[in-house]
């Protein structure tokens, strides 16, 4: 098995290459098929590969995806936690999403639950200086 960083930022990469292109099954590939996926932390938790593919397709319901960025994820063990920033147009209006997601991971590099923690903001918002590090 690849080192957990390794892992972390490969599949970074890919959830951010599928967030961009507005993909909601290339985001659900990334998860084992009995992950847990906290899409905020009031909101109840959606469970296995196509719950996931489901609410990822409402999530992405918007009119363009602008910029995703991740920032450097703090690995420990099989778990990582980074922080992301995005801004997007939704139906009529841009928006900017940040906000820090608690990954945990199995062997085969896909992750077996997301926590999801995010502020969405009317507006582009500008990434602040030293963000992400």
């Amino acid at each position: 098995m690849a080192s957990t960083r390794l892992l972390v930022n490969r599949w970074i990469r890919s959830y951010t290459k599928a967030w961009l292109k507005k993909d909601a099954k290339a985001i659900a590939s990334l998860f084992t098929e009995d992950a847990t996926y906290h899409s905020h932390p009031f909101r109840p938790v959606t469970h296995g590969k196509k719950s996931i593919l489901d609410y990822t397709l409402g999530a992405l319901d918007v009119g363009q995806v602008y910029e995703v960025r991740f920032g450097k994820p703090v690995v420990e063990g099989s778990r990582a936690a980074v922080e992301y920033w995005t801004t997007m147009k939704e139906k009529v209006e841009d928006v900017t999403l940040a906000g820090c997601v608690m990954l945990h991971f199995a062997k085969n590099g896909l992750c077996r639950e997301l926590r999801d923690y995010w502020v969405l903001q009317t507006g582009k918002v500008q990434v602040p200086a030293n963000w992400g590090h």
